[in-house]
This record gives C-alpha cells, sequence and structure tokens, in this order.
C-alpha cells in the first residue's frame, strides 16, 4: 500500500511538473527561421509551424560512442563531461525530479521554480551494455519511460559496503558507492541508481547490467543535496532528443556541455 501511495504521489508531482515545463517551454520558444530545427512537447523534430523550442546543435564526432575493451567484455565509453551541482538554488527539495538520457549520457536534476524549471544538477552516467528498453531479467538493458508516466525512487541505502560478482574474473568487488536509489521500474526488480567503486571508468558509457551508475562523489552529492522516497525518475529512451522544458532550461542558464549526440549517428 504505501510503495502504491509513493507512486500516485510521483505522478502528481510529475503532472504538475509536466504543466509548467510545458508552459515555460512554449514562453521561451525562439524565432522560427529558416534552416532550423525545432522540438515538439515530447522531444520530437518537427515542422516549424508546430514547433514550441529551437533545438540545441549536435556536438561533433570526436566525443561520440567508442568501443573500449575491459576485463574480456566490449564495453561503451564516451569523452567525460565535467559534473555540476547547485544545491543552493534548489527551492524545495520535493519538487525536484531526475531526467535521464540514454542518448547523451547524462543524469538532469530539475526543480519547477514559479513559471520556469532550472537545471540544479549535472552527471555524466553509464547505462546497460545493450540498447532498448528492458524486456526481461538478464539482458543487459535499461528500462525507459516517459513523462507521462516516470519511475519512482522507493528506498535509498547505504550501499557503501555492497558487493557484486560481475562476471570477469574478479570475484565479489565493491560496486555501488555511497548510496543504492531503488526505482519502481514497471516491474523490473533490482533496477536502481548507485555509484561506480572499482568501475569508475565505465562512466559515463554502456557497461552496466541493467542499473544507471554514476561516479562515487556524484552519486554522494545527489543523495546529499537532491533525492528523495517518492521522487520522480524519468528516463528517456536512445531515440528521444532533448525535452522543451530541457532546451530552455540549458539556454537561459547558459550551461554547455560536450555530448548531444544525433541519434543518428549512435551506435
Amino acid at each position: 500500500m504505501e510503495n502504491k501511495q509513493t507512486v500516485k504521489k510521483a505522478k502528481t508531482v510529475v503532472a504538475f511538473v509536466a504543466a509548467l515545463v510545458f508552459l515555460a517551454a512554449c514562453h521561451g520558444a525562439g524565432e522560427k527561421g529558416e534552416n532550423k530545427s525545432f522540438i515538439d512537447a515530447k522531444g520530437n523534430k518537427v515542422e516549424q509551424g508546430n514547433a514550441v523550442e529551437e533545438a540545441l546543435p549536435y556536438s561533433g564526432d570526436d566525443v561520440g560512442e567508442k568501443t573500449f575493451e575491459e576485463y574480456g567484455k566490449t564495453t561503451i565509453r564516451l569523452e567525460p563531461d565535467s559534473s555540476f551541482s547547485h544545491p543552493d538554488m534548489k527551492k524545495v527539495k520535493e519538487n525536484c525530479f531526475i531526467v535521464m538520457s540514454k542518448k547523451d549520457y547524462y543524469l538532469y536534476v530539475y526543480e519547477p521554480q514559479g513559471e520556469d524549471t532550472v537545471m540544479l544538477a549535472r552527471y555524466d552516467c553509464c547505462f546497460a551494455l545493450n540498447k532498448g528498453d528492458k524486456e526481461k531479467e538478464g539482458d543487459m538493458r535499461t528500462p525507459h519511460c516517459t513523462m507521462e508516466d516516470p519511475f519512482v525512487i522507493t528506498e535509498i541505502v547505504d550501499a557503501s559496503g555492497w558487493e557484486h560478482d560481475f562476471g570477469d574474473e574478479r570475484g565479489k568487488i565493491l560496486s555501488y558507492g555511497r548510496y543504492f536509489h531503488r526505482l519502481d521500474a514497471k516491474g523490473h526488480k533490482g533496477i536502481g541508481i548507485h555509484g561506480s567503486t572499482n568501475n569508475e571508468n565505465s562512466v559515463p558509457g554502456r557497461a552496466s547490467e541493467g542499473c544507471i551508475r554514476l561516479h562515487d562523489k556524484d552519486i554522494k552529492d545527489l543523495g546529499d543535496n537532491y533525492t528523495y522516497v517518492g521522487m520522480p525518475v524519468v528516463i528517456k529512451a536512445e531515440n528521444v532528443d532533448d525535452l522543451p522544458f530541457e532546451i530552455h532550461a540549458m539556454k537561459k542558464q547558459g550551461i554547455k556541455r560536450k555530448r548531444h549526440i544525433d541519434p543518428e549517428k549512435a551506435l
């Protein structure tokens, strides 16, 4: 019963957030000139007549996905970016929500403030080795969802002593960092956001069994400053680009990033 109430609360929060971020996106729409790419409310490229926000340019091929052999397995790695966190900009912790991009390998923390939406933090992250939505245990995929039907954090636990055997001849090793944020991921058990102890080089990239890894310093910052039980978490599919409120926040706050990958060039 408690878990159902938590999910219901999160959906109420994200519905409120979605209304605010859509208004912010529409309010911040750019001029519709020629030869420009625009994004609709779901992050899709559209004809200019239906646009709400001008899309941000894609990054160069030098920061794209590259294969890497580690411990006898092929993984994907990318050019790291700098993390940032501004807990002093936070107004109400319980209004914060998370959006992750499986295309660009970032975890973002947002908070609606008035008629705007502010990006409070950004971290590099690592997803599962295989692309696509998770279907069953062991398929090495990270599940994804939408703003309309988000995942939710159901538990935050101290994982600093947790070990895991990745089947790579290292045996059981410390693997999770300071916190494990367990997600209600539509029936997929064991999915969470955690650190990358003994696997720091895998972030950003694709290497996990389904969970989302952050650098150990970043999972501590996330847990200490932003997360709470009931927090909405949106993990966007690989073909979903920046949402309008994300574009608006990055433009307004002057946020630069190394990775904004053209989905047609992704591995």
